[in-house]
């Protein structure tokens, strides 16, 4: 018993030997194994080692030798200058040994951060166990542990076939979207936004939660450069960790969830036409005697139709979804300031090529609201908007390449801004705008948002006082009310069986957006009905061949400063 734990005190030593021999890793470890076994099996027959050390190093000698005969009578893959693997069976081709060295490099790549950190300084660094054990702060056999499974994992995917997904030659487009209020960045959006890695590393772990290697492997990109964007996505609360895995962590509704149901609204709307619109009609009633009303352009007064009817539609089916499921969404505090909750659509092709599917036509944003105070003159300033997205004519918030020049401010907040000096008559020098932005004039008058007068721009859309806003807002909100209470009943029995399934491993996403797209195309449905009786003004808005230029369900509310 005494000479086995001598063996163990001989481990690292012949380790080193061996390495010196065979030139790598993997046959260095298997001489050694082979050389102890043989000790171990020579001294339970009885036999004793006069000297134990130089036993084993004739031993590891001829072990060796018998290691390379077996060598080049087999075939073999030579990977690199650290690494060799013995094939057992023949093979049909030899890599060169660039194409060798380059295919070791990135099954070491594709290792998640805690292996591929020891495996690059220990084998191509050349650092022994105890640097790396002090620069990493971690114990010796944390490293011994950490490169002997680093090891196996090269091993391993150097005798299989790559398992890139989909995803690593067909990306998917991802849109993420939120209700509630931004973060001070711009997240969640800003977290995706133009990044197609981003986006198709949630949608790869929407299903069931993976590990960063398992991303990797999947999407056909090292991990090192996976790392971060995980890291980000989870930061950002996009993503959540459990133990070494991460999940996508709200609703992802592919292009079959979204126009699941809508020909079942459509129909819906049909056939119950005034419960959906005989309060909204009376608001536009009592709207129209208003001064408001009178003052504005032609395009305005519709503008100004559109918002209400988008307000009225939204909150009012919302409160219905209320009502009957007796459920508030929650908007947890984010980083950065935010309080949103993200939800997503993937497609997989270019939105460009998703622009005719039922859904685009009847898709909308909810209502978002730019504000500022003490601007131009004004006490404040809001800009309230709907996203008519449904209608497939250009939109404002979409211009051609090269019109908007930064992402450090959102269109919105430009927009707000240019309309109040439009308004107001006042030099964008004098309050620090960007006159840059200016170049955007033409494309706004384009999307009926401003129009020319007496050879200047001029605002097209409605704008309101504080006084006016409140005033109808009231009228909105009675509304609003009316249509909850006639659509509850009608509502309930059409919600029945409608719920988007989740992955098992998600249970934070709020029961409106699992609904979300079982009536999410009655608002676009109600407006059709209504052009198609008359009471919208009808402008041929879903002429796909011309795109037609329907006005923005848009207003600007101004309070002006007291002199």
């Amino acid at each position: 018993m005494q000479e086995e734990n001598n063996l163990e005190d001989y481990t690292e030593l012949f380790l080193s030997a061996a390495l010196q021999k065979c030139g790598n890793i993997y046959d260095a470890e298997d001489l050694t194994q082979e050389t102890l076994l043989a000790a171990l099996s020579y001294l339970s027959c009885g036999n004793i080692m006069q000297n134990t050390k130089a036993w084993l190093f004739t031993v590891l000698n001829r072990k060796f030798y018998d290691m390379l005969r077996k060598k080049y009578r087999q075939p073999s893959i030579s990977i690199g200058d650290h690494f060799d693997i013995i094939d057992e069976t023949a093979f049909d081709f030899h890599l060169d040994l660039e194409d060798e060295a380059s295919s070791v490099r990135k099954s070491v790549a594709y290792l998640a951060k805690i292996y591929r950190e020891v495996i690059v300084r220990y084998y191509m660094n050349g650092q022994n166990i105890t640097q790396i054990a002090a620069e990493l702060g971690i114990p010796e056999g944390t490293v011994k542990s950490r490169l002997s499974l680093g090891r196996a994992r090269v091993k391993e995917r150097m005798c299989r076939m790559e398992n890139y997904s989909k995803q690593s030659y067909d990306p998917v487009t991802l849109y993420v979207t939120n209700s509630g209020t931004l973060g001070r960045g711009g997240e969640p959006i800003s977290l995706i936004n133009h990044d197609l890695i981003a986006q198709n590393i949630l949608w790869l772990a929407y299903a069931k939660p993976l590990t960063v290697e398992e991303i990797s492997s999947a999407i056909g990109i090292p991990a090192a450069y996976i790392e971060p964007i995980v890291q980000k996505l989870s930061d950002g609360e996009l993503m959540q960790k459990i133990g070494a895995k991460y999940y996508t962590d709200f609703i992802i509704s592919t292009a079959e969830d979204t126009e699941k149901y809508i020909s079942a609204q459509k129909e819906l709307v049909h056939h119950h036409f005034h419960l959906f619109w005989n309060a909204i009609e009376e608001t536009l009633r009592q709207i129209r005697e208003t001064d408001i009303y009178k003052r504005s352009s032609f395009d305005a007064k519709n503008s100004l139709e559109l918002y209400i009817v988008f307000r009225c539609l939204d909150h009012g089916l919302y409160r219905t979804f209320q009502n009957i499921f007796h459920e508030d969404q929650f908007f947890p505090d984010r980083p950065n300031g935010g309080r949103w909750i993200a939800f997503g659509h993937v497609y997989p092709k270019h939105p460009a090529q998703t622009d005719h599917t039922d859904s685009a036509a009847y898709s909308y944003s909810g209502e978002r609201l730019e504000t500022i105070k003490n601007y131009a003159g004004n006490k404040s300033v809001e800009l309230h908007i709907y996203g008519a997205d449904g209608f497939l004519a250009p939109r404002y918030n979409c211009p051609p390449e090269g019109l908007f020049f930064t992402e450090s401010e959102d269109i919105d907040a430009v927009l707000m801004k240019l309309l109040c000096l439009i308004d107001t008559n006042t030099k964008p020098e004098s309050v620090g705008f960007n006159i840059e932005y200016l170049k955007i004039i033409p494309w706004l008058i384009q999307c009926k948002v401003l129009c020319e007068k007496d050879g200047k721009p001029a605002v097209n859309i409605p704008v309101l006082s504080t006084e006016e806003a409140k005033e109808l807002w009231t009228l909105c909100t009675a509304a609003e009310s009316e249509l909850a209470d006639s659509l509850k009943e009608l509502l309930s029995d059409f919600y029945h069986g409608k719920k988007q399934k989740l992955p098992q491993h998600l249970s934070n996403v709020p029961l409106q957006k699992q609904y979300l797209y079982a009536s999410h195309a009655i608002l676009f449905s109600t407006v059709r009905e209504a052009i198609k009786h008359g009471f919208l003004y009808d402008g041929n808005y879903d002429n796909i061949s011309e795109k037609k230029q329907p006005p923005c369900p848009m207003i600007l509310v101004l309070e002006r400063s007291v002199l």
